[in-house]
């Protein structure tokens, strides 16, 4: 798709979703909006929007001591679970080679 292609609500989406990104770097201690808004190079309205919407559907939440926006334990969670569904597969991969290469 290009960028002349790509609806608003296209565009506003893969913004949330770059937002989301610069978040996913800084999990442990989250980031300020100012510095959301700087390494997103978005302007400091639309992060505040941005992050309205992360939260909203759970995606994103504030350290309650500092203020900072980091992501939420939910995408913890689903790495989590894509690492023992990976776990898994391997182990059903050995599995299944090893009872192919017996004789």
């Amino acid at each position: 798709m290009t960028e002349r292609n790509k609806t608003p609500t296209a565009q506003s989406a893969l913004k949330v979703l770059e937002v989301l990104d610069v978040l996913l770097r800084h999990f442990a201690h989250g980031m300020s909006p100012g510095e959301i808004a700087q390494a997103a190079r978005l302007s400091p309205s639309l992060v505040t929007r941005y992050v309205a919407t992360l939260e909203q559907a759970g995606f994103a939440e504030r350290v309650p001591e500092t203020g900072r926006i980091r992501p939420s334990v939910r995408l913890a969670r689903a790495a989590s679970g894509i690492l023992h569904d990976l776990e898994q597969a391997a182990g059903r991969y050995q599995e299944l080679h090893q009872r192919i290469h017996q004789r």
